[in-house]
């Protein structure tokens, strides 16, 4: 029966891993009367390459408090879990988990011969059937176990990524959920404020959920220490969409590249429109009233301030999604609360002692924002903030399109409607082409039905606007 079926595969998976005798890169080592046989896997509509399935953990009955949906269909095989290690260079992270339905076959043979088996493994994102006895037969198929199995086996360290920002390095930057694929779009989910990328769970379930969306979108997330200033988080994205563009140019014309979409929640779309937007001298000279080429610093120094405040608009990224974000700041950002936060964020002693040493150098060059000490993201998120300010009026690069969704939960004293956090005032962006306002508190705008339905509306729309453009970009690319 199925039922048999099903648990004597699962047995085999788990059983055949625990006594080293399965291994989903290679096959399964099996015992016949004829001798010891080794069963090879084969691989169905996977990106990944077999070296990349180091375990496998069947799928169970769950529940998940942090998705609205969870999205399997029944049909013949085993849903799994795989596990892979980080290639270097591969924008992947190690340990990241995948689907993979594992199916075992009878290849019957000759009437006088026994019966082989074939392992066999599909990707439940981009196959939906099997052949078996000559017809079609529905896979089983769970695209959302890999997200819930996330939640569980990351350790949330966000709050040490706020409180010390520089601890962390190590695991920030550009990441990719599946190994880049030329032909598709990227949306890169930055998260925002004292959150992480397992925020952008909801999004990128409904996502892959939708067989026009998964097949015309790659997702890809940026993870930073929400503590440290924006502006240096910022720089690390443009540095590292700069290595995907010319890790993309080596491998010839891409023009879908160049239709790059960014969702930013909260001050992630702060560092989101600094990809997008010409700096000018207009960054400098909120925080300095010397010019650059006079500052007295050590070379690595210089150079790590000129990459945060000269810049212009990435070449790859087309449109840009915001989502409660903070324009023109909070006034959370200046009560006790938000000066007591800051107050905790202890940046490394070497770069506090660069920080010190700049000013010594440069004495009455650089504004009070700065000289106080090295600005926290809360600093920096003040209504009154000289750098804030700054970056509201930036000029945007005239390819690309924002569009902004909103926050309303409750008013603010002095500040009017607002999601709990940001005022729909500084939520507001003048240039964006279209706004959307939610019934919904700043923490869950990008989680909630209605946040989810935008923006799942808006990469609709990219979606059909870009085919009509990628022959034009192609060429200018």
């Amino acid at each position: 029966s199925a039922g048999i079926y099903k648990s004597s595969l699962r047995r085999l998976i788990t059983t055949g891993q625990r006594m080293q005798r399965f291994d989903p890169s290679r096959g399964l080592l099996v015992n016949t009367p004829s001798g010891t046989r080794f069963v090879p896997t084969t691989y169905h509509g996977f990106p990944w390459t077999p070296d990349m399935f180091r375990k496998m953990e069947c799928v169970g009955s769950y529940r998940s408090k942090d998705l609205n949906n969870a999205y399997c269909c029944a049909g013949i095989g085993v849903a799994t879990i795989v596990s892979h290690p980080a290639r270097p260079d591969a924008f992947l992270k190690d340990g990241q988990s995948f689907a993979a339905t594992v199916v075992l076959k009878p290849i019957a043979g000759p009437a006088s011969a026994e019966c082989d088996f074939a392992i066999e493994l599909f990707d439940p994102l981009r196959e939906e059937t099997v052949e078996i006895a000559g017809r079609n037969v529905p896979l089983r198929r769970d695209i959302t176990a890999p997200i819930v199995h996330s939640f569980k086996d990351v350790r949330r360290n966000y709050l040490n990524a706020f409180l010390q920002p520089g601890q962390s390095q190590s695991e920030t930057g550009l990441f990719m959920i599946e190994p880049y694929q030329p032909g598709k779009i990227p949306v890169v989910l930055v998260h925002g404020l004292l959150s992480d990328p397992l925020t952008w769970g909801n999004i990128a379930n409904e996502i892959r959920a939708r067989p026009d969306l998964r097949e015309r979108y790659q997702i890809w997330g940026f993870e930073y220490a929400t503590g440290e200033p924006f502006l240096r988080s910022a720089a690390v994205l443009r540095a590292h969409l700069q290595r995907v563009q010319m890790l993309a140019e080596a491998q010839g014309l891409q023009p879908n590249l160049r239709q790059t979409v960014l969702v930013g929640h909260s001050m992630g779309g702060i560092v989101s429109k600094l990809q997008v937007t010409h700096s000018g001298h207009c960054v400098w000279n909120s925080f300095s009233t010397q010019p650059f080429e006079s500052i007295i610093a050590a070379p690595q120094l210089k150079q790590q301030l000129a990459r945060s405040a000269f810049f212009e608009p990435s070449p790859i990224v087309s449109r840009v999604i915001y989502v409660g974000s903070p324009h023109r700041g909070s006034p959370w950002a200046r009560r006790s609360i938000g000066r007591w936060g800051a107050s905790l964020v202890e940046e490394p002693t070497g770069l506090q002692w660069e920080h010190q040493q700049l000013l010594r150098d440069n004495p009455h060059a650089f504004r009070s924002e700065f000289t106080r000490r090295i600005p926290t993201s809360i600093d920096l998120l003040r209504p009154d903030s000289p750098l804030l300010l700054a970056i509201d009026r930036l000029p945007v690069s005239g390819r690309v399109r924002e569009h902004s969704i909103i926050g309303r939960f409750r008013p603010m004293i002095g500040a009017g409607p607002s999601d709990g956090i940001v005022p729909v005032a500084s939520a507001h962006r003048p240039s964006a082409i279209s706004e959307k306002v939610i019934h919904a508190r700043h923490g869950s705008i990008h989680q909630s039905p209605a946040g989810i339905e935008e923006i799942l509306r808006i990469l609709q729309q990219h979606m059909i606007e870009s085919q009509s453009h990628s022959s034009d970009l192609a060429g200018s690319f």
